[in-house]
């Protein structure tokens, strides 16, 4: 091994940080803002349309230059979690055991299996480099030209301004934008460099500089410079196999704005020299290699420019691979190579400079390497980097995992900030696990402190419930539990204090197979003269001896009576003796017979609804084979009134269906499919599939996946995201859902 051809202090560059910047030694600061992740290339292609069109009116309204950042690094296990299964004695209480569980089946999952994170940063710099002239390897200005192209930064906008700008601009495409703060930048660059936290943050970093690498801490570093793009269109998301890459890598584009006159100026000069090379080599039809390969391209972009359409960059791209030691790192940088070889990139070493290669590849927005070239915003837009969603957070619901990445599929429903409410659907044929699906939903979200509460009409989680210390009742006539109708008008709802009232009248329209105008204003006053009473509980029974004595010969008092008497009365009209508080509930629906099964539906779902409102704590209201509840129009109504609103109470609504075009055969159907956040939609026959890519958009290559899933196979829509998963539980939640599905 040759001997280090120099020793110099790293870390120099960066004097420290504060007030979420970060200080670098020539007096200049930056600001980095972290985003979300954003699966472009599953996207529709109008979406994806009007993706670009935000992304290139990002570029156009920042006025200075700007780094986009992207990392992707292999996900370890957490240090801190200990190699061996969790005890239960080691806990207070089972959910801590369970939530421990979970984390130690991911950490074996990250141990056992190659998972690759993707981040994407973007950072600010508060003014240009001191060297202003644009130099590249393929042109250079003219060192004689009376006026240098200076980036327009003195008619632009003030660091803090164009931060604000530039996350507004995130939202329109979709993507979360986050200023990171002083400790997060600290940590962030703390382990680009190495240290660990007992190491003390300020001990300065030597580094081993040899002509092709460079050692820093005991990792090895090799840089690439692009140095010529693929000499044909290139629609955005080509960056692709960069954010596939396995292994360490560390990709930089470093865009710079440029004064569109001086452009203009340089390229009239360009344009004519290229035609006078044409005329001189017209029998070789050749030029000098630059950044226009043709006479076209170089007349395209002029034209542009003078339209006012485009604008012109200072454009560098550059890669950074690390490895352990040097003969990974030599494999490694084969692969990346021939990735670019793939990809038409022409790229070279930086022979001698790998120091300012890395530190150019890194998020400081430094670049004193200088290979830039000039292109326009379309060339810039192409570089789009969030092509991939993992959907990978630190904390909240494990979904399973990523069938494109390998990733871990890991989020939180509730969070305000990406979804506009907590709802879920699954829709699945049956077989392909939507049910079990549901379950792991249920089971992550109680490791969480969720709660929930589930309306099982194939008492497929019984055992589920109680294996979490649940309660689970059996609603059947003659079980011995009973609801009572009227605590729903008892309570009244402040914002919409007329729904309970209408719900029951709902629900005695179901009981009678449908009331007229004149049977609805009978019964709305029976209601209104029991309710209000104080002398007792009153309960539908009292109802229907008030709409018999007032109206004897009412086809609905007949019809009541068979519902308030016998055991149906015993379950319909009776005191509530049911008890939620248990962090779990279940309700048996089983043994309900056919013609019981809409009214008990309606009225158990209205009931758990006034508990939420009163109640109010995160929560999931699971509704498994809600397609058959769909055939009844009042039942359709509530539950249309209940998604739409059960995010101001800290719900969710996670409805389960077998058959999707259930809800797209009525208008209140297609509002209660379209209104979750996240659908997680399964295996589906061809015809299923067709309506699916109409409601959502889907693009053909979604269809087909849906059509060929296996069982545990989902397409995972959230918010603006889709990714394809399998549900993989770990080995406590998919014995606690196989036992409870065969008891």
């Amino acid at each position: 091994m040759p001997e280090p051809r120099q020793r110099l202090l790293f870390t120099d560059e960066i004097v420290g940080f504060e007030k979420d910047l970060i200080h670098l030694h020539d007096g200049s600061v930056r600001a980095v803002v972290a985003t979300s992740s954003l699966n472009f290339n599953a996207m529709a292609p109008e979406q994806q349309a009007r993706t670009i069109r935000a992304y290139r009116d990002l570029l156009h309204a920042d006025s200075g230059p700007l780094q986009i950042y992207v990392r992707v690094q292999r996900l370890r296990p957490d240090r801190a979690a200990p190699d061996d299964e969790p005890e239960p004695t080691e806990f207070g209480n089972r959910r801590e055991y369970l939530a421990a569980l979970t984390a130690s089946f991911i950490g074996t999952h990250l141990a056992e299996m190659p998972v690759f994170s993707r981040e994407v940063f973007i950072v600010l710099a508060s003014r240009p480099n001191a060297r202003t002239r644009l130099r590249t390897i393929v042109y250079r200005f003219s060192p004689r030209a009376s006026d240098e192209p200076r980036v327009a930064l003195e008619q632009g906008a003030p660091l803090e301004h164009r931060i604000e700008i530039l996350i507004e601009q995130l939202r329109l495409m979709g993507i979360r934008g986050r200023r990171m703060r002083s400790a997060e930048l600290r940590t962030l660059f703390d382990g680009l460099y190495g240290r660990r936290a007992e190491q003390g943050g300020d001990r300065r970093i030597t580094f081993q500089h040899r002509v092709g690498s460079l050692e820093l801490e005991g990792r090895w570093y090799a840089s690439l410079v692009v140095e010529r793009y693929p000499g044909e269109e290139v629609a955005a998301g080509w960056l692709l196999p960069f954010l596939g890459f396995k292994g360490e890598l560390h990709l930089a584009i470093h865009v710079v704005p440029l004064a569109t006159d001086r452009t203009l100026d340089f390229l009239s000069r360009k344009i004519r020299d290229l035609r006078a090379d044409q005329i001189v080599s017209s029998e070789a039809a050749s030029v000098e290699a630059n950044a226009f390969t043709t006479l076209p391209d170089a007349v395209e972009m002029h034209q542009s420019l003078a339209r006012n359409e485009e604008k012109s960059f200072a454009l560098a791209l550059y890669l950074t691979v690390g490895a352990d030691s040097p003969a990974a790192l030599r494999q490694q940088l084969t692969a990346l190579q021939a990735c670019c070889r793939r990809m038409m990139l022409r790229v070279g070493q930086p022979y001698f400079q790998m120091r300012q290669a890395l530190l150019a590849s890194w998020p400081l927005a430094c670049d004193e390497l200088r290979r830039e070239q000039l292109v326009h915003t379309g060339a810039v837009a192409s570089l789009l980097p969030w092509l991939q969603e993992d959907l990978a957070d630190g904390a909240g619901h494990y979904w399973g995992h990523n069938r494109e990445t390998g990733g871990l599929v890991v989020f939180d429903p509730f969070d305000e900030t990406r979804f506009p409410n907590a709802n879920i659907a699954v829709l699945a044929h049956s077989g392909a696990g939507k049910s079990y699906a549901a379950a792991t939903l249920i089971l992550s979200g109680h490791t969480r402190g969720v709660g929930a509460i589930l309306l099982d009409p194939e008492a497929e989680y019984g055992g589920l419930v109680e294996g979490l210390g649940g309660t689970y009742l059996s609603l059947a006539a003659g079980s011995g539990h009973a609801i009572n109708a009227l605590d729903l008008v008892r309570e009244r709802d402040q914002e919409s204090p007329f729904d309970q009232l209408s719900d029951i009248i709902d629900l005695i329209a179901l009981m009678c197979g449908g009331l007229d105008a004149v049977e609805r204003a009978q019964v709305e006053m029976a209601i209104r003269a029991i309710v209000f009473s104080p002398d007792r509980v009153a309960v539908l029974a009292d109802v229907w001896s008030a709409l018999r004595l007032a109206h004897p010969a009412s086809r609905a008092a007949a019809v009541l009576e068979r519902w308030v008497t016998g055991d149906l009365g015993r379950l319909f009209s009776a005191p509530t003796n049911v008890d939620l508080s248990a962090e779990v509930v279940g309700f048996n629906l089983r043994d309900l017979k056919e013609e019981v099964v809409p009214p008990a539906s309606l009225l158990l779902a209205s009931w758990l609804w006034s508990v939420l409102r009163r109640d109010r704590r995160p929560r999931h209201l699971l509704i498994d084979e809600a397609g058959l509840l769909l055939e009844q129009e009042p039942i359709r109504r509530f539950l249309v009134r209940l998604a739409r609103r059960i995010r101001k109470y800290q719900g969710s609504l996670i409805l389960v269906s077998q058959n999707p075009g259930d809800f797209f055969e009525t208008k209140d159907g297609a509002v209660l499919a379209t209104n979750p956040s996240i659908l997680l939609l399964g295996s589906q026959k061809h015809s299923e599939a067709l309506k699916l890519q109409r409601a959502f958009n889907l693009t053909e290559r979604q269809v087909a996946y849906l059509e060929t899933a296996e069982r545990g196979d989902f397409l995972l829509l959230a918010g603006s995201n889709r990714v394809p998963v399998h549900v993989m539980a770990p080995p406590w939640m998919d014995e606690l859902i196989v036992r409870s599905h065969r008891r």
